[in-house]
């Protein structure tokens, strides 16, 4: 039965999300599902309640730099059972992280009037925030798009949703409705809306010129509404950029473990920036490095079930992945998936499982001081002996001589500097 394989799934999804269902969240949210029917037929499948027909986003920003995503990874599990504990009597909300800066709810109207609706909204918004902030201590801020009765436009919701969120860094309010942004947007403050999703829209395509013209534009109309002392605002507006352009390249292709460790340094450049023109640089430079690390050409080519598992091993080599799981997320079949995956990629399926758990041990070897016990089953290797054998095969020293080396490297690197 379908209800019985989620149950043995849902420890492989963070946090404790199966496969399918996330799947599912993944369809709604980004709108990839324009059929109604089989919408709702997936999510009666899945055995939910009645679908959801609003969305409230809660970003945060990680005030410690020097959190990895696995400590994200690991403090996301936190805080969702906290904040499901905060709408547990709302029947029928789904709680969904969205990466490790962001957190979806979803919400039924449950026959309440649009009046009872936005009270109740504000109140679970209210006690989110301040449980992100009092137990967390994250900076927190709450979106809360329209409703939307028809279930293939709930993605219109999340949007909404998440562009009232980003609009806290202008108008200082925590909890914004999109309905409400209209009496904020005044010639004083705009935040680029448009500039933004033209931007994303040329990353998606990997057209690196275009992409830098829309940031320019993007650029000169933040700062020309936004006065340059107020460093907060910059530092927030900046922050933001940075984990949606990486967060969008991962998905056109880049490699995950690359895009964090560049996504750090970059960050560290961040806060060390006092003008106008810094953030300018800075944001060209990131947008270059991080294009740079996409083969455009390659990832485009690739068939839709073929891009698909890879984004899904990305996101999943960490946990116990067989090629018939990532065939049925996908929606293939397992033997069609390998000689396809093969074909296109050059590598077989396991070959890239693999890859992907060493350069992710590699990171961790690099940049944190964890035994090498807890990286081997953070990578996703099934026991610590297994992960030495492959280490050391893959790249001729052992994962303790590979951490003796970089660390020697760090050191003689900063004594040049």
């Amino acid at each position: 039965m379908v209800i019985h394989s989620l149950e043995k799934q849902k420890k492989y999804f963070e946090p404790s999300l199966s496969h399918a269902y996330f799947n599912l969240i993944n369809e709604i949210l980004t709108g990839q599902m324009n059929d109604d029917k089989v919408l709702l037929k997936k999510w009666k499948l899945l055995n939910l309640r009645v679908f959801p027909e609003v969305v409230m986003t809660a970003g945060f920003i990680y005030t410690q730099t020097e959190y990895f995503d696995l400590t994200k990874q690991l403090q996301m599990k936190t805080i969702l059972s906290n904040v499901r504990q905060v709408t547990k009597y709302w029947d029928g909300a789904v709680v969904t992280p969205w990466y490790y800066e962001r957190i979806v709810i979803l919400l039924p109207s449950n026959g309440l009037t649009n009046l009872e609706l936005k009270h109740n909204l504000t109140l679970i918004a209210r006690k989110v925030i301040n449980l992100l902030e009092n137990n967390f201590d994250l900076q927190a801020s709450v979106g809360i798009g329209n409703i939307y009765n028809q279930p293939s436009l709930l993605y219109r919701s999340f949007e909404e949703a998440c562009q009232a969120q980003k609009s806290y860094l202008l108008f200082g309010n925590p909890i914004i409705f999109y309905e409400d942004l209209n009496a904020y947007q005044d010639e004083e403050a705009v935040y680029p809306f448009s500039e933004e999703s033209e931007l994303l829209t040329q990353i998606k395509k990997g057209n690196i010129n275009e992409a830098l013209n829309a940031l320019d534009k993007l650029n000169r109309k933040f700062q020309s509404k936004n006065p340059e002392g107020v460093k907060e605002i910059y530092l927030a507006f900046y922050l933001e950029l940075l984990v949606m352009i990486s967060r969008a390249l991962i998905f056109q292709g880049a490699d995950p473990v690359l895009v964090t460790e560049r996504k750090m340094s970059f960050l560290e450049m961040l806060k060390k920036i006092d003008h106008q023109q810094g953030y300018v640089v800075w944001s060209y430079n990131m947008l270059t490095l991080f294009m740079g690390m996409v083969n455009s050409a390659q990832f485009s080519s690739l068939t839709d079930c073929v891009r698909n598992a890879v984004l899904y091993l990305q996101q999943n080599f960490r946990h116990s992945v067989t090629l018939k799981e990532v065939a049925d997320a996908v929606h293939v079949n397992p033997s069609y998936l390998s000689r396809t995956f093969k074909k296109e990629l050059g590598i077989n399926f396991s070959t890239y499982l693999t890859k992907l758990r060493l350069e992710n041990a590699k990171y961790y070897l690099k940049h944190s001081q964890e035994n090498i016990k807890y990286i081997s089953y953070e990578s996703g290797f099934k026991s610590p002996s297994y992960f030495h054998t492959v280490f050391k095969k893959n790249t001729g020293v052992s994962p303790t001589a590979y951490r003796h080396i970089m660390t020697e490297k760090n050191v003689a690197d900063k004594g040049a500097r």
